[in-house]
C-alpha cells in the first residue's frame, strides 16, 4: 500500500474529520489500512464502518476523550463489510441508504451553485462537475472521492498568503513535528478554514 494511494489519504482525512484535530497514523494503523485493502473491502465500507465507530462512541455516556486510534474502527468496519455481503434484503436496504445520502448531497451542492460567494467562484466548475456525478443513477464514488481531492487543492491554492502565514504560525507553535508533517497539518487547517468560512460542502457521500 503507498501513503499517496487515493485509498489511504481518504481513510487517513476522513479519520481526521471525525477526530476533529490532527493526528500522525502509526506504522500499526498503516498496517490496519494495508489489511482492509488487501481484503479488497470498498472505500465506502471502510468509511461507513469508521463513521458508525466514532457515532457509537460519541451516543455513550460519560465518553469525552478523542478516539486516539484508528484500531478503534476495525471491528465496525468489519461488521460493515460481513454486512454487505449478506443477503439480498440487506443489500437492498443499503442501495435505499446511500440513495438518500446522494439526494441530501446534491441538495447541498445545489444550495452552494444558486449562491456561490464570489470568493470562491473558482469552484463553479468542480462543484458543477460533481453535481452531474450525483445525478447519475448509478453512482461513482470513486470519482467523488476524486473530486473531493480536487476541491481541497483548490482551496488550498487559493488560500490568501496572509491567512496562510497565520496558520502556519499557528501549527509551527502547537506542534513539535517534522517539516513533512507539519506541511501536513498545514494544509488541512487551510482547507478547513476556507470550507467554514465560505459554508463549502462535501461531496462525499461520508459525511451524510
Amino acid at each position: 500500500m503507498r501513503e499517496n494511494s487515493r485509498y489511504y489519504q481518504s481513510i487517513a482525512r476522513h479519520f481526521f474529520m471525525e477526530r476533529g484535530t490532527p493526528f500522525f497514523l502509526s506504522s500499526s494503523e498503516q498496517d490496519l489500512i494495508a489489511k482492509w485493502e488487501k481484503m479488497e473491502i470498498p472505500l465506502y465500507i471502510v468509511l461507513e464502518g469508521m463513521k458508525s465507530a466514532f457515532s457509537n462512541y460519541r451516543r455513550k455516556s460519560g465518553r469525552k476523550a478523542k478516539i486516539q486510534s484508528l484500531g478503534f474502527c476495525d471491528f465496525q468496519i468489519l461488521r460493515a463489510f460481513e454486512q454487505a455481503r449478506e443477503r439480498k434484503v440487506g443489500q437492498k436496504r443499503k442501495g435505499v441508504e446511500r440513495d438518500e445520502k446522494r439526494i441530501r448531497a446534491k441538495a447541498e451542492v445545489n444550495r452552494f451553485l444558486e449562491a456561490i460567494p464570489f470568493s470562491v467562484g473558482y469552484l463553479k466548475g468542480i462543484f458543477s462537475r460533481a453535481k452531474k456525478i450525483l445525478s447519475q443513477t448509478r453512482l461513482d464514488e470513486e470519482e467523488l472521492e476524486r473530486i473531493e481531492e480536487d476541491i481541497e487543492e483548490l482551496l488550498f491554492m487559493n488560500t490568501p498568503d496572509e491567512e496562510k502565514e497565520k496558520i502556519k504560525g499557528e501549527v509551527l507553535a502547537e506542534f513539535d513535528k517534522e517539516k513533512e508533517e507539519c506541511s501536513r497539518i498545514f494544509k488541512i487547517k487551510a482547507v478547513k478554514f476556507l470550507r467554514e468560512k465560505y459554508k463549502i460542502p462535501y461531496i462525499s457521500l461520508y459525511y451524510y
